[in-house]
């Protein structure tokens, strides 16, 4: 059984600000009226190296451990009181591949998204973004 902090899945990631130049480029294009688009990320890479990315892009030390399903599981019964969305399944969707085939929004609108390179040092060095960083997020389930 592999272990999850393998992080082995593949990811796309997109950055926002493509995504919605995207939808601008499709809401201004005859081709792709009344169609729905796969649009996935110019850089194919693991959830680990996606994971590492956003540690870069934080200016700190990439820090990921790999855990054995078993301990895995066991942490998160251990901090299901607190956050009672989070599940186990959460893990192995690390190892499954999530990468898609955006092909018709190229040839469609023109989808073309940068590589993914996350920079956050500006959004750091503002007035409470500090402090908002040292608290634990509230985890809400998402239904869609």
């Amino acid at each position: 059984m592999p272990l999850y902090g393998t992080a082995s899945g593949l990811r796309q990631p997109v950055h926002a600000a493509d995504a919605a130049r995207g939808a601008l480029a499709a809401a201004m294009s005859s081709k792709a009226a009344n169609k729905v688009y796969t649009i996935s990320g110019f850089d194919t890479i693991s959830y680990r190296e996606m994971v590492g990315r956003i540690f870069d892009g934080l200016g700190r030390r990439r820090l990921i451990v790999n855990l054995p399903p078993m301990l895995w599981k066991f942490a998160f019964a251990l901090v299901k009181p607190i956050y009672p969305t989070v599940t186990p399944a959460m893990g192995e969707r690390m190892l499954k591949d999530l990468a898609f085939d955006s092909s018709d929004a190229v040839s469609d609108f023109g989808w073309n998204p940068r590589g993914f390179a996350p920079f956050f040092q500006s959004c750091l060095s503002k007035p409470g973004v500090a402090m908002a960083r040292m608290r634990w997020p509230r985890l809400t389930s998402s239904s869609g």
